[in-house]
């Protein structure tokens, strides 16, 4: 069997498990190409270390690139296509975990107070829809692909619920929001849409031309913002910080919260993972990391827990 046709095989049996498998799919041709289009039995070693090794250090993509071809030959070879599997038997040690940059409240106003001050005309974006944007993300927990995808009749305005239509793994979710991001929203539609011609399928969101946007336009634009607003990564990495941080940001501080309302955070985690539209409880767990407030409210909790005399503050 042609190398092509058992990786198209393969992509068609994990998108009728309900996923989207784009990444990895995208990964699987890149290694078909690689292969040029030789008969699976006769893929190498060599040839797939030297598409996992790529060009550059391991990265994380290196062990994205391992995992998603062990999955292609473990399905290989539970069909008998193969009778081993080519891959490396030694993986190279991991590079140091990539760490969100978790956003204050005073990082959030620095970048509304620079969307609207310092501005370039250049940007395609206006200033009140990147408002919107950054307080959707930071306020309502939202992928940037959700945020910029929403329509005008997924955003009632009345009930405050937004509604987010066959993102990832297919499914729709309602997610409610509170009364002052729904006071931004509907400030928003009537200075974007009340004085322009608009169907519920309009964009919520859409540029000074008034058409839909993208995710690759906001991103370029929080690039710009961000350097206007002086935010930046003061931990050393290479890494600075990102509109999909807002996201990590949303997740700490509804936990903080929690923390501080004394409530039973493991008990409510299931609730944020909904919430969020994770399939997996390990998925919300990826943006747990820990911030010194969440670690010292955390350490009190438990400290209270194990030791029973220990006097609420």
């Amino acid at each position: 069997m042609k190398i092509e046709r058992a990786i198209a095989e393969f992509i068609d049996y994990k998108r009728s498990l309900g996923r989207r498998y784009t990444s990895r799919s995208m990964i699987l041709r890149a290694f078909a190409r690689a292969a040029e289009g030789a008969d699976i039995r006769k893929i190498t070693p060599d040839i797939v270390q030297k598409f996992i090794d790529g060009r550059g250090a391991v990265t994380n993509a290196w062990f994205a690139r391992f995992s998603t071809l062990n999955c292609l030959f473990r399905y290989a070879l539970s069909r008998n296509y193969i009778v081993a599997s080519p891959l490396p038997k030694s993986k190279p040690p991991r590079p140091i975990e990539f760490r969100p940059y978790i956003y204050s409240a005073a990082d959030v106003a620095k970048l509304l107070d620079a969307a609207e001050s310092r501005h370039r005309s250049t940007w395609r974006l206006a200033p009140r829809t990147i408002r919107v944007l950054l307080l959707l993300l930071y306020g309502a927990g939202l992928r940037i692909s959700e945020a910029v995808g929403l329509k005008v009749s997924d955003v009632d305005l009345k009930e405050l619920i937004l509604t987010i239509r066959e993102t990832k793994f297919f499914k729709t979710r309602l997610v409610p929001i509170g009364p002052d991001l729904g006071r931004v929203l509907r400030l928003y539609f009537h200075q974007q849409w009340s004085a322009s011609p608009h169907t519920p399928d309009s964009p919520f969101l859409a540029t000074i031309d008034g058409t839909p946007v993208i995710r690759r336009t906001a991103e370029g634009m929080f690039m710009r913002l961000r350097k206007e607003a002086g935010i930046k990564g003061h931990d050393g990495s290479r890494y600075q910080p990102r509109l999909h941080d807002f996201r990590h940001a949303f997740a700490i501080m509804r936990l903080v919260t929690w923390y501080r309302e004394g409530k039973n955070v493991q008990r409510l985690l299931p609730h944020l993972s909904t919430y969020l539209g994770h399939a997996r409880m390990s998925d919300t767990t990826r943006y747990l990391s820990m911030t010194r407030e969440l670690l010292q409210h955390a350490s009190r909790c438990f400290e209270l827990y194990a030791r029973p005399e220990v006097q609420r503050g």
